[in-house]
């Protein structure tokens, strides 16, 4: 219950900035953790790139059902999508300046593809837990 409480009562876009800022950090910067040489397995960066992305839709979605706390409302589908696009064109832009900045990185349109289908998988479980999810954060009350 205090958790809940607490989650409400954080500013309204909160975990979407924070984890927005995260992403960029992660993306942008050329070496922004260091070297474990830990060995991982062939396109594991692909897969970081789809939780990123579905971490950023998951967000977006929280931030906008701790306002609206209606359990008896379904899923906004037309803003959930708006939401998922904007995921998918974040992830798209992030390709782009890494093509134009001369640090070490590049674009790749498979981490593109990757970023896609985490925030399709994000849109899928937000849809699929919107309901439980509200009725979850209407408990504080």
């Amino acid at each position: 219950m205090k958790l809940t409480k607490f989650l409400i009562s954080l500013p309204p876009c909160i975990f979407s900035v924070v984890c927005i800022i995260a992403v960029l950090y992660l993306t942008l910067v050329p070496r922004p953790l260091p070297d474990m040489d830990i060995p991982l397995f062939p396109g594991a960066d692909k897969v970081v790139h789809a939780i990123m992305m579905m971490g950023v839709m998951l967000c977006l979605a929280f931030d906008y059902m701790r306002k609206k706390r209606n359990p008896q409302e379904k899923a906004p589908l037309v803003i959930l999508l708006l939401f998922l696009i904007a995921t998918i064109a974040f992830g798209g832009a992030i390709e782009l300046l890494q093509g134009l900045m001369a640090m070490g990185r590049g674009e790749d349109i498979y981490d593109f593809i990757a970023d896609a289908a985490g925030a399709i998988i994000g849109f899928i479980i937000t849809v699929v837990a919107w309901r439980r999810t509200l009725i979850w954060l209407q408990g504080c009350n």
